[in-house]
């Protein structure tokens, strides 16, 4: 069963109006957290976003993947950051972008570990770290640059379920 989203947030309206007035009384057993609105990830080879941290997980938050070259001989690894819920990379909203250096090796002899930390203001972290030669880039992405408006969240979350099938295809 889906919940109606306007009845979702009358609700907590309603159960943040009562913490602020103390209407639920000295229970400790409620807490709201604030969770991310959308997915937040990458995009890896073939436009397929990767999921770093996934949408309503607890904020803060931090995760990490670790990725590898996909060709011979690179020399730079580029990371585009997204947040969004469909599989398709470009379809998703671009928050950032950034290159970092590596030794050139034969594909996916390179690990680079890459963290997602998202703190309580909502302001997250990339950083990208390259093991064999140390090697780090990082980029912060703060609420006021080139983030979602609550309708264009629950836009974004209607688009990828109705997407879902074409975007499955996109990835075989």
């Amino acid at each position: 069963a889906s919940i109606n989203p306007d009845e979702a947030v009358a609700y907590g309206a309603a159960v943040q109006a009562a913490l602020l007035c103390e209407g639920i009384g000295k229970s400790k057993s409620l807490v709201l957290r604030d969770v991310t609105p959308l997915s937040l990830g990458t995009s890896i080879r073939g436009n397929v976003l990767s999921v770093v941290i996934p949408r309503n997980t607890s904020i803060p938050a931090k995760e990490t993947n670790v990725y590898v070259t996909t060709e011979d001989n690179l020399s730079t690894m580029s990371f585009k950051v997204y947040e969004g819920e469909r599989l398709k990379a470009s379809e998703n909203n671009v928050l950032g972008s950034f290159k970092i250096s590596i030794p050139p090796a034969p594909r996916g002899q390179i690990p680079v570990v890459v963290t997602f930390s998202i703190d309580l203001d909502g302001i997250l972290n990339v950083s990208a770290k390259e093991e064999t030669g140390g090697n780090k880039k990082e980029i912060t992405i703060t609420n006021e640059k080139g983030r979602l408006s609550a309708d264009d969240v629950q836009r974004m979350i209607q688009e990828a379920e109705f997407f879902m099938a074409e975007d499955i295809k996109h990835m075989n």
